[in-house]
């Protein structure tokens, strides 16, 4: 998960974390993104691919950054699930959350939800394609 957050050195920062199998990884730590001062709006991207989902963000809505951390996207899938707890799981989701942790009735609030599957094609630029490079049965 991507996440603003808060730290005594940085003030608002972006960090990124994972809890897998019971174990709560925090990947930024020291180096989490700074929010500069004066930035009202944070928006966030995940992008999935066949291995491997990452993570961006933005501070204006149209340049978006990734964060430099690639994270294993087996741990989305039911056989991941059925193997580390020996349950059902129904796919993987997208959504957002917001937890007050110090309990100070803070408010979150979301303006826009977009879910768009893009194509796994890459092109020379290292971009990938909104055209899907295989075919699935319908």
């Amino acid at each position: 998960m991507s996440f603003l957050t808060w730290n005594e050195v940085n003030g608002k920062v972006i960090e990124v974390g994972e809890n897998n199998r019971g174990k709560y990884t925090s990947y930024l730590k020291d180096n989490a993104i700074k929010v500069p001062n004066g930035v009202e709006y944070v928006w966030f991207r995940t992008k999935v691919r066949k291995q491997t989902y990452s993570y961006e963000y933005s501070f204006d809505g149209v340049t978006f950054t990734e964060i430099p951390v690639q994270l294993d996207a087996a741990v989305l899938s039911d056989d991941y699930v059925l193997q580390s707890y020996g349950g059902f799981f129904t796919g993987a989701f997208v959504g957002l959350a917001a937890v007050d942790y110090a309990g100070y009735g803070t408010q979150a609030e979301f303006y826009q939800f977009e879910y768009q599957e893009l194509g796994d094609r890459l092109a020379a630029d290292g971009r990938y394609s909104w055209e899907a490079g295989e075919t699935r049965d319908k």
